[in-house]
């Protein structure tokens, strides 16, 4: 006993004193970095080696990528000495969206605009390989361009499944109006002829525009998207969050509000501006973004949690709904990562004068402001620049970091104190090693254990869910890049994490 309370003592210390949510001036200059990139930073993803992979899109009608390492050095070993460019013919073009699949490929979304004969937006998708050289295996060029009519077509999201085929969202004019827009591509970059009408999917939500700006994948491969809605409040005029929830076939949910379609009105006769959604292990959906509450005359962070049959949850905060005020004016979220104990943080951009800071805000599982996070739960930070806040990724010891433009056209780039949770930090003394044993550790392909697993669920480091399921005694894990694991195991009454080694 006196070992392990020694070690527990260790590990408090070890953890530090550095308040979650506070800049961490260890990196970049007092916690800043900017990069003369010639593009406008729009997102970020961390690979399995914690190298930091940065999309963007250029005032040269490309879009541009640049990677740095956890030292803040751009790494030479991608692209054209840590950079590489996308050109569409000279065509208009601006990227949205990106995330990195199991095997290290990089797929970004957005649009590119044909000013020629066609004279139209279309949905455009890109896939990298891991060193930065397009992958010439999808669809022949490593590019592919998806119309849904005539009219013009934007995709904002992107969202990769278990199996390697991408999931990815917007808008397309079909008629009068803009309607949610998704195409699902296989690996080899054709449309997946399984998926809704020949890979393609239509949505009108509520009888006027719709926009899809998120999409999420839950672990049973049913998923949802979030949207800009028109047509559901008081006015057509107003925009609110519109989420439509997916069987994996691309037909509408119907166990989710009944016709698979819910709209959340939260500050009527105002715009409400959904950018993120996300499942939880529990199969509830969270989406943030931010609302104009006639209370402040001004926008404010917003958070919403519904049931998994589409209602409100209540439990959350008491009504389902959670807003909070920042700074003086308009707080404008851009992004939102559920935490692996479940915990929500939320960034975006905070109006202060002439100037934009950054904010953030860390949510309890019930709806409450994390008192542990910043100030009461948020962090305003200014960098004394018009500073745009875009994107947010985890790394793996919990610090955050943020993306985004600085001035013009400048990566921007923070990162700010964050901690692992604690059972995933301190598992070797809360898990009792003779209940369940896992093996070979580290794993190359799969991995083995001593008993029936009745419940399990695998996490990257930086808290998202890879893969989860029941009554099994081996897991798959060959097509996971090298890396660091945790493992989650409810076996009746008790839950135990083992750290994972993928080699």
């Amino acid at each position: 006993m006196k070992r392990i309370l020694t070690s527990l003592s260790t590990l408090i210390f070890a953890l530090g004193f550095s308040q979650d949510g506070i800049l961490d001036t260890t990196y970049g200059n007092s916690g800043f970095s900017v990069y003369n990139s010639g593009a406008y930073g729009q997102c970020i993803e961390i690979d399995a080696n914690q190298k930091m992979v940065i999309g963007t899109y250029g005032t040269d009608n490309t879009f541009k990528f640049f990677r740095f390492s956890s030292s803040n050095q751009l790494d030479t070993t991608f692209g054209s000495s840590g950079s590489t460019s996308i050109n569409f013919g000279g065509e208009n073009a601006v990227l949205y969206d990106m995330k990195i699949a199991p095997d290290g490929k990089i797929v970004a979304v957005g649009y590119w605009e044909d000013t020629g004969s066609v004279n139209r937006k279309d949905f455009i998708v890109v896939r990298l390989n891991a060193d930065g050289t397009l992958d010439t295996t999808f669809n022949g060029t490593g590019k592919v361009t998806v119309a849904f009519g005539t009219n013009e077509d934007v995709a904002h999201t992107v969202a990769i499944q278990n199996d390697g085929k991408i999931l990815v969202a917007g808008y397309a004019f079909t008629g009068s109006y803009k309607d949610i827009a998704i195409a699902r591509i296989n690996i080899d970059g054709t449309l997946d002829s399984t998926f809704g009408t020949n890979g393609k999917v239509t949505t009108d939500l509520a009888g006027n525009n719709d926009d899809a700006t998120c999409i999420a994948i839950n672990i049973d491969g049913k998923f949802a998207v979030g949207s800009y809605t028109y047509g559901a409040g008081s006015s057509n005029n107003f925009a609110d969050f519109g989420i439509a929830k997916y069987n994996s076939n691309g037909s509408l949910d119907t166990s989710f509000s009944t016709d698979g379609k819910h709209v959340v009105v939260i500050a009527p006769s105002y715009n409400d501006k959904p950018v993120a959604i996300a499942f939880q292990s529990n199969g509830k959906i969270l989406m943030g973004g931010s609302a104009f509450l006639n209370t402040s005359s001004r926008d404010d962070f917003a958070v919403v949690r519904l049931n998994t049959n589409g209602t409100l949850d209540t439990s959350f905060n008491t009504t389902g709904i959670f807003t909070t005020a920042i700074g003086t004016s308009d707080d404008t979220a851009y992004q939102m990562k559920l935490l692996s104990d479940g915990r929500i943080l939320l960034a975006g951009t905070i109006a202060s004068g002439s100037y934009n800071d950054i904010g953030l805000i860390r949510l309890t599982t019930n709806g409450n402001l994390d008192t542990t996070f910043g100030t009461n739960g948020k962090t305003q930070q200014g960098y004394g620049n018009l500073s745009v806040i875009k994107d947010i990724d985890i790394l793996s010891n919990g610090k955050i970091m943020v993306c985004g433009s600085a001035g013009s056209t400048n990566i921007f780039l923070a990162r700010f104190n964050g901690s692992v949770p604690s059972y995933l930090e301190a598992n070797d003394l809360l898990t009792d090693k003779k209940d369940i044993s896992v093996y070979p550790n580290p794993v190359k392909e799969v991995l083995y254990s001593d008993q029936n697993l009745e419940n399990f669920e695998l996490y990257s480091m930086n808290g998202s869910l890879i893969r989860s399921g029941k009554n099994e005694n081996s897991i798959n894990v060959h097509d996971l890049p090298k890396g660091v694991y945790m493992l989650k195991i409810k076996n009746k009454e008790k839950s135990i994490i083992k750290k994972i080694i993928k080699n």
